[in-house]
Formats: C-alpha cells, structure tokens, sequence
C-alpha cells in the first residue's frame, strides 16, 4: 500500500494557489451575474409570449445584456437585478 504522509503543497511544482483562487472567484462571479442576466433575458421573452410587444423584448434583451457586461466588470448583481425588476414590472402592468 502507499504511504500517506504529509503533502507538501508549497514546494510542489506547478501549484499556484493564488491563480487557482482567483479563477475560482470568477468563476462564481461570472455565476452569479450570469444567473441574473439570464433570469432578465428569460423575463424579457415571457413578456413578448403573454403579452406581445416586441420593442419591449428588445429593449430587455439589451438591457440584460448591458447589465451582465457592467455586473461582470464591477463584481456586483445589482444591475441585473435592477433590469431583472423593471421587467417584472412592467409585465405585471402589462398583464393586468
């Protein structure tokens, strides 16, 4: 059987940590934005499928897109959530 000793990751060759961090932070990054873009985009079509005007899917799907480039840029939510709000919105005025 081998032997289970101790591993040595700082004197390890071809480990760098910090990289692999900050790949890891991206990558949950570009999660969380992408999650909530999409969730915009996603509102956006249903729009159109429940009620029909078109510029209005237009103008989400630019939107969410915007939202997702300056959400990735500035490591935050907000403004995917802020579209992702406005349509809903508008949706429910347009629903009712």
């Amino acid at each position: 059987m081998a032997e289970h000793g101790k591993v040595e990751y700082a004197t390890a060759t071809g480990n760098d940590y910090v990289e692999h961090e900050a790949t890891y932070l991206n990558v949950i990054k570009l999660t969380k934005v992408g999650i909530m873009a999409t969730l915009a985009l996603v509102v956006a079509l249903g729009i159109h499928g429940t009620t029909g005007p078109l510029w209005i899917v237009a103008l989400g799907i630019v939107a969410s897109l915007v939202a997702f480039v300056r959400g990735v840029v500035s490591d935050s939510v907000v403004p995917a959530t802020v579209v992702l709000v406005a349509l809903l919105i508008i949706w429910a005025f347009l629903a009712s």
